[in-house]
């Protein structure tokens, strides 16, 4: 997939600031440990997302932060501000969601630091443009797993949730989608190096699920979890279904793989206007 991809031109022509934004979220309400569906493979995909997040976006922080002092567009130079400070606050949330998830008996600090082993292995052994290619495509990623959870929002993600997630998701859906470019922008402005992007690309949307089924299982098995059959249907259907999350987002992670891709050449703006009204649950919970 290296032929060059047709440009589809919706880069807005004034682009739009990056506002951090402070959200309070109840982790008392999180008091069923399957608290997706009831399902525990469904649960620990969550619980395994949500265990990657903290030291991931400190390590998408870094990455970017390694190129600021390089940057001259002012623009750029306020939408890494921007984009730092959402996922600072990521993390921060998600710290918070992983401790009440450990209460629980999830086995999160455990999985949490088989995370950040990766990353302070992958901090130590490559070179900074490689990490912010890696940041890059898994930027991709979430934007991409984003779209999904913005659009299914209704059908997918409210049966059965008895937790602060659903929430902290749409919010943290919304907030991928606005700094998705970020990464990628510093990248093209400072490496410049397509066939390391893509290079990295197919290794990351390869490795990216591993990770988390291999996260799944060290949380399952601390539990002592064996998950039924109908627990399996459901959660492939959830995934490989029709519009399952992973079967739409696969083509949409391909998209990524041509020479001359740019994140804005996918159009998710609809899903960013008037969020307040869209979701007024979330934004209530906004304080700052």
């Amino acid at each position: 997939m290296n032929s060059a991809l047709p440009r589809h031109k919706n880069h807005p022509d004034q682009p739009q600031p990056i506002k951090p934004r402070r959200m309070a979220f109840d982790m008392s309400e999180l008091n069923e440990k399957f608290f997706f569906r009831g399902n525990p493979i469904l649960s620990t995909f969550l619980y395994a997302l949500s265990a990657s997040f903290p030291d991931g976006e400190r390590f998408f922080i870094d990455a970017v932060r390694h190129y600021q002092k390089d940057l001259k567009d002012p623009v750029l130079i306020s939408q890494v501000r921007g984009f730092i400070g959402q996922e600072a606050h990521h993390a921060h949330i998600h710290d918070h969601f992983n401790e009440r998830a450990e209460t629980l008996g999830m086995a999160m600090t455990e999985v949490q630091g088989i995370f950040k082993k990766r990353i302070m292995m992958v901090q130590k052994r490559l070179s900074p443009a490689d990490q912010l290619a890696i940041t890059s495509a898994i930027e991709h990623i979430t934007a991409t797993v984003a779209q999904w959870t913005l659009e299914n929002s209704e059908s997918e993600l409210t049966r059965g949730d008895n937790s602060p997630l659903r929430e902290m998701l749409l919010w943290h859906a919304m907030e991928e989608i606005e700094h998705k470019a970020v990464a990628f922008d510093v990248f093209r402005q400072t490496v410049n190096n397509e066939t390391l992007r893509i290079r990295w690309a197919k290794v990351v949307f390869r490795i990216f699920w591993v990770q988390m089924a291999r996260a799944q299982c060290v949380l399952l098995w601390r539990d002592r979890s064996l998950p039924s059959l109908q627990h399996v249907r459901e959660a492939w259907q959830f995934m490989w279904g029709e519009n399952g999350m992973r079967r739409w987002a696969r083509p949409e992670l391909d998209k990524y793989l041509y020479k001359g891709f740019h994140p804005s050449d996918i159009d998710q703006s609809h899903l960013l206007e008037g969020w307040h009204e869209s979701h007024p649950e979330v934004a209530a919970l906004q304080i700052a």
